[in-house]
């Protein structure tokens, strides 16, 4: 048994770096390589060249090639994490920071007009945005991943940072192996988006230091935001999946982990203050016993009324990145022309 769960997740996590970071870096490489080769000596000159060289001298091209695709990918591999905080809307640096703030005044005015009331808006909220006006992310990526991640406190009291990684060892593979798989969809959907903004960006300075056609250009650049911006688009559908089953297992394997740290709960009101002395136990050393002498029934709080959003001209961000891309692509053919 222990084998073949081994076996899985080898399986899974070999995949998961093949596809994830070692076919966009070759994608990645071999795009740039031919708008380099495009646009200075063509393909045909190119591969004229390259049948003249000496066989040995191809040989070690070869795998000077192949260990540069390998180190960028497992360079690549390490960046998901800061990638995918990037597209959740971490921007907090200050030249940033007015992307963030219009991105975040963008959907507190969508979440400010759902209604829990109907079912529709219900079931945008329920997948789609966090709790309270005040955790609302620049992105819909990071309101559909934050809405996951204050899931367990707001039904059960649990800080879910705290908890995750005590929770995740009693797991079942099975269940691990759904989440990882999820995870992993999710990050494809984010490199690809990320190395084709690059691309992107790249191929623009180059083909306009270069002065290749306006045709070439137009290809790359706003080809490159097209695939970046759809990307992105494509990685909501993966992000909601990775939620619900990360909302699915704080729903059913949390009471494995008060049994395993051999704790009982009869009621939900007992359960919500185990959560938190276990929460003050594990962050500020302070014993549960001490914790559960000292609660009291947690009150149901009203929340507070949503603010009527102003009537002012507000566009999303995709809309901006589109915008900007048509704007850049347009200069930059203007000047090739």
């Amino acid at each position: 048994m222990l084998g073949t769960a081994l076996k899985e997740t080898t399986g899974l996590f070999e995949r998961r770096f093949l596809l994830n970071a070692l076919l966009p870096a070759l994608v990645l490489i071999g795009l740039c390589g031919a708008v380099v080769v495009g646009s200075t000596v063509g393909p045909q000159t190119g591969l004229a060249v390259w049948n003249r060289q000496d066989p040995l001298l191809k040989a070690l091209c070869s795998v000077a090639f192949a260990a540069v695709v390998v180190l960028i990918a497992t360079w690549l591999s390490g960046l998901t994490a800061p990638l995918l905080r990037w597209y959740e809307g971490d921007w907090n640096r200050r030249p940033w920071r007015w992307l963030a703030g219009a991105g975040r005044r963008w959907h507190t005015g969508v979440f400010s007009r759902l209604r829990p009331e109907d079912l529709g808006h219900y079931q945008r909220l329920y997948a789609g945005y966090p709790p309270d006006a005040e955790e609302v992310m620049p992105t819909r990526l990071g309101n559909i991943l934050k809405n996951a991640a204050l899931y367990p406190e707001e039904r059960y009291g649990i800080d879910a940072a705290l908890v995750w990684p005590r929770l995740y060892p009693l797991i079942p593979a099975d269940h691990r192996a759904t989440l990882a798989a999820a995870r992993a969809d999710l990050e494809f959907f984010l490199t690809v988006s990320g190395l084709a903004a690059f691309f992107s960006t790249a191929s623009g300075l180059f083909l306009l230091a270069a002065g290749a056609p306006a045709g070439l250009f137009l290809l790359c650049h706003a080809g490159g935001a097209a695939v970046a911006l759809l990307s992105y688009v494509c990685a909501l559908g993966p992000a909601r999946l990775y939620g619900e089953h990360v909302k699915v297992t704080f729903d059913v394997y949390r009471g494995d982990l008060l049994k395993h740290l051999g704790h009982e709960v009869s009621s939900e009101d007992e359960e919500w203050v185990m959560w938190e002395a276990l929460a003050k136990q594990w962050y500020r050393g302070v014993p549960v016993a001490v914790t559960v002498r000292a609660a009291h029934l947690p009150a149901a709080t009203a929340r507070p009324p949503r603010e009527t959003p102003r009537r002012r001209v507000r566009l999303p961000l995709t809309v901006w990145f589109l915008l900007l891309t048509a704007l850049t692509s347009a200069m930059g053919a203007l000047l090739l022309v």
